[in-house]
């Protein structure tokens, strides 16, 4: 008899893991926010990384790719919880600039490319 509670436990177990939601990727998006609003080269800015479309869990990580000078400059984003992400960076240029956020979840490695003007 205890073996079989025991199975029971275990597949009940099993079922409650394999019940998540697939993440449809085609419905994730990600907002980059900027302080300030208008980006100066030469001075700091402040980004901000918030994502729709799926719970993101605290066990994520996003990394901001700005591509400035032919070369990615890698900065590790701070979870802030609930899908947010923050970091910061000097654009050392003016123009539209690129920046690749990266969505690490689980198996997931999610691409966003977005731009932002400089002045």
């Amino acid at each position: 008899m205890k073996q079989i509670i025991v199975f029971f436990v275990f597949v009940l177990a099993l079922v409650g893991c394999s019940s998540e939601q697939p993440v449809d990727l085609e419905n994730v998006e990600a907002k980059l926010t900027t302080t300030p609003e208008v980006i100066t080269a030469g001075s700091p800015a402040a980004l901000r990384a918030t994502f729709t479309g799926m719970t993101v869990s605290d066990d994520a990580n996003v990394t901001f790719d700005f591509r400035t000078e032919a070369k990615p400059v890698l900065v590790d984003a701070v979870n802030e919880g609930g899908g947010a992400f923050t970091g910061s960076f000097t654009f050392p240029e003016k123009g539209i600039q690129t920046v690749y956020i990266h969505l690490y979840v689980d198996d997931i490695h999610l691409t966003e490319k977005v731009w932002v003007e400089v002045k």
